[in-house]
């Protein structure tokens, strides 16, 4: 997967607007100190008249002290397992035990008719920290939901805790789609190199289909312009398709790349009535990069975590330069000691576009079980080419 940022141009942009703007402020020193003064005076008058009003007309149940959370994407994939999790945060500076009883759990689609209910009603008591939150509920734990027909959906949550009702909504769409897959796709091939691309496509809808499927148009294009095309043909009937399942159109679709540029491939066929496309850039090179020096390994690993609060954390490579960076990279390995966890990877085509970051491995809310008890554990991140190499290395601290 890879995060862009700003292109090159943009880049140079700001950079002159940066300029632009050192030069104004020779202009503004002396104006400044009146500002400042005038600043003063007024911040003053607010505070006293103002800020008091304001806050005099704030509800407290702006910032209840008991508060749950609906964590859920916007936008639900049908064919998918539905994820929800809620959680309950302690709003307050002090350290508190918490009585929670008579939790129920609603989804309700855009015609108010329920279609899951879960009930908890005997009480649970748990010790929370200052400004920490617990997880009440996983959806995923209970049921697997993967057949909600495309429409908008009300969750509706609510428990007694410590004697008073708090409650939670929140509404998402489920989308019904059938998902073009590519499988054997590299970020760059090199001049004369020839793409050899397994195509599938995932029925995402709510019931099981049989599926009619047009011809597979394949289109090649650099800067808008068409530079190649192909007609594919494929089976044109699948027949009981279930929810989730993968259907092969195409074993080996060949792809040629003759000239250095960017391009992006675009794939598009019709299912059922339905136009499914899937655009991909990809880049044609003549040589990758011989080392490793202009990028760097980073994580947004936490230093310090609760075992009693999910843990999910990336690891990336980044490109801090305003060039594109290829790589052929021969082997990623991370680890985390002193638990089981062993990650490889590789070899991997790698296309960093200027100033950006690419993720390479991701540490799911599932892999927590990996770490069972507080210390201090190493996380420790090694990528390797034919000719360099990259070591991290960081320590995250483990509380209970």
């Amino acid at each position: 997967m890879k995060y862009h940022s700003r292109d090159p141009e943009s880049w140079r942009k700001k950079e002159q607007e940066i300029a632009r703007r050192e030069q104004e402020k020779t202009q503004k020193y002396r104006r400044r100190g009146f500002y400042f003064l005038l600043l003063n005076l007024v911040a003053v008058f607010v505070f006293f008249f103002g800020i008091r009003s304001y806050y005099a007309q704030l509800s407290i149940e702006k910032s209840p002290l008991n508060q749950l959370l609906i964590q859920c994407e916007d936008t639900h994939s049908a064919g998918a397992p539905l994820d929800v999790q809620i959680r309950l945060y302690n709003n307050s500076e002090k350290k508190r035990e918490i009585v929670i009883s008579d939790f129920a759990f609603q989804i309700f689609n855009a015609e108010k008719q329920q279609v899951y209910s879960f009930k908890q009603t005997q009480p649970v008591r748990s010790v929370f920290e200052p400004f920490t939150s617990r997880l009440l509920f996983d959806l995923k734990r209970e049921k697997e939901i993967t057949n909600l027909p495309s429409g908008e959906y009300t969750i509706h949550v609510e428990a007694t805790v410590d004697g008073k009702k708090v409650s939670a909504e929140k509404r998402f769409t489920s989308v019904e789609r059938y998902e073009l897959i590519v499988e054997n796709f590299n970020d760059f091939y090199y001049v004369g190199e020839k793409a050899q691309l397994k195509v599938s496509l995932l029925n995402q809808t709510s019931r099981s289909q049989d599926l009619r499927i047009d011809s597979l148009s394949v289109t090649l294009k650099q800067d808008g312009k068409i530079v190649w095309q192909t007609t594919v043909q494929v089976k044109p009937f699948w027949q009981d398709v279930k929810v989730g399942e993968i259907v092969e159109l195409v074993e080996a679709l060949v792809v040629p790349f003759d000239r250095e540029g960017v391009y992006s491939i675009q794939l598009e066929c019709v299912v059922n009535g339905s136009t499914n496309s899937l655009l991909l850039p990809v880049a044609c090179i003549s040589n990758a990069e011989k080392n490793l020096k202009k990028v760097k390994i980073y994580t947004d690993a936490p230093k310090i975590y609760n075992l009693r609060t999910p843990l999910q954390f990336s690891v990336y490579l980044l490109n801090e330069s305003r060039d594109d960076v290829f790589l052929e990279i021969e082997e990623i390995i991370v680890s985390l000691l002193p638990t089981s966890l062993n990650f490889k990877k590789g070899p991997v085509r790698m296309w960093l576009t200027p100033y950006s970051k690419y993720e390479i491995f991701r540490f799911y809310p599932y892999s927590v079980p990996a770490i069972t008890q507080p210390g201090n554990y190493k996380l420790l991140v090694k990528v390797s080419t034919k000719n360099d190499r990259l070591d991290f290395e960081t320590t995250l601290q483990v509380n209970e």
